[in-house]
């Protein structure tokens, strides 16, 4: 496995950001522009902006052991073994923005354990579910179907039980690492999250008529070069050599269970592009509660994404839930869902179950979410969907911790501790919908 020891972001890469301003990317989500034309255009200004760092490393590739690659989503480029006169030559360019090391992140769980089935055949449904009244749902015939979920997580076991019927097999996974025929999770950590959003047995899933396809950007540890491979990946599916993509499978909601705290917005790139598309990101919001006020983890903690806080089965905010706000002052989490305990499918066979927690199990419950709702309200844009489940969240049953960030008191909502409060998925779905609330600045 490769770790790149330097990121060569083109100045002209924040030009897809400028070109997409805040308003005409709004204008995009709504006209749902076409992944097809997004890429082309993603990939044509990669090309162009990078031709100086290529014109200089060619000879480079040529004669040492440099290795390069890129990344179109980003307009970045990754460098390995590079030496340090190489560097300052690339650094002294003047299309180059940054030189970076690359991001790398480990999966947070704060516990973990395997829980005996007999201890969870005995209910319909596993109390995160019953929270937050998914089954209401599912009795008027709303279980996700037409939608397809994504993951960005350590894989999937696609022949789990609760799991193998709903795989979209057709462009529906990819393994930036090993590039393997079949959906596979080493860790455990993606079939779990998986299994929330989209399972079909023992009442552990929220949408589970919905599809699901999966890529593995993390392999224990999340490398920002797998996880843009997979952000590409999400925005136009291809085949396992990533080659004869088909924009047309793109997913419609994208969970992403992992993160960090950073200062620096370094998916934000990615993350444009999958709005402009009409694909709605979720992320954990992390798993540092005990670190304080303002310690949101990164990429939860974009702007552009619902940034998802934990609670558990007694409407207490989860110790580990981190706080907001953003290192930019914004309202994080967004929203909180049920993040403790959470039983799901497991790797260790086919029947498995595996109880976890963590943010990481709280953000699925809203991609489920998510699929509910589109499957109801095709077409929704992002400020659609962010609107009815901040609009219809529960507040009242919430048990607060003793702590105030970012001025808010911890009985005003929304705040830094739970955003606007715990998801009510049938209140989401079912309630008149409302003028969309702006989640980007003006």
């Amino acid at each position: 496995m490769v770790q790149y020891l330097y990121v060569a972001l083109a100045a002209a890469a924040t030009a897809v950001t400028a070109k997409i301003s805040v308003k005409v990317h709004r204008n995009l989500e709504v006209n749902k522009q076409s992944n097809v034309s997004l890429v082309d255009s993603l990939k044509e200004h990669t090309t162009t902006s990078q031709a100086a760092v290529k014109s200089l490393l060619a000879k480079q590739v040529e004669s040492t052991a440099v290795e390069v690659a890129t990344t179109w989503i980003d307009c970045s480029m990754y460098i390995d073994k590079a030496p340090a006169d190489l560097i300052k030559e690339i650094a002294a360019l003047a299309g180059v923005k940054s030189i970076d090391e690359p991001v790398v992140i480990a999966l947070d769980k704060p516990q973990e354990g395997v829980k005996p089935t007999s201890q969870t055949v005995d209910a319909v449904n596993q109390w995160g579910i019953n929270k937050i009244q998914a089954p209401a749902l599912w009795a008027k015939g709303i279980k996700g179907d037409g939608i397809v979920v994504a993951s960005v997580d350590t894989g999937v076991r696609y022949t789990h039980e609760s799991l193998k019927s709903n795989w979209r097999q057709e462009y529906g996974w990819f393994d930036p690492y090993n590039k393997s025929e079949l959906p596979n999770d080493p860790w455990g950590h993606g079939t779990h999250t998986m299994g929330t959003m989209v399972g079909t047995t023992q009442g552990i899933g929220v949408a589970p008529n919905a599809k699901w396809m999966a890529c593995m950007g993390c392999n224990y540890l999340c490398y920002q070069y797998q996880l843009m491979q997979c952000a590409q990946f999400l925005l136009c599916p291809h085949d396992k050599d990533g080659g004869n993509p088909d924009c047309s499978k793109a997913p419609h909601v994208i969970n992403n269970s992992y993160g960090a705290y950073y200062a620096s917005y370094w998916m934000e790139d990615a993350i444009t592009a999958w709005r402009t598309a009409g694909i709605i990101p979720v992320f954990s919001n992390g798993n540092d509660g005990s670190n304080g006020c303002a310690y949101s983890g990164y990429p939860g903690a974009s702007p552009q994404v619902i940034g998802v806080g934990a609670t558990d089965s007694t409407e207490h905010l989860a110790y580990f839930s981190s706080l907001g706000p953003s290192v930019t002052n914004r309202l994080k989490p967004d929203i909180s869902a049920p993040g403790v305990d959470i039983v799901s499918a497991a790797i260790y066979d086919d029947t498995s179950l595996v109880w976890n927690s963590g943010t990481s199990m709280a953000a699925p419950h809203i991609a489920g979410t998510v699929a509910l709702y589109l499957s109801v309200n095709k077409g929704a844009t992002y400020d659609q969907v962010y609107t009815a489940l901040t609009n219809n969240v529960d507040t009242d049953t919430l048990s607060p911790p003793n702590k105030t960030c970012g001025g808010i008191p911890n009985t005003q909502y929304p705040n830094h501790l739970f955003g606007y409060g715990r998801l009510n998925v049938f209140k989401a779905v079912t309630a008149p919908p409302s003028t969309p609330r702006p989640t980007l600045p003006p």
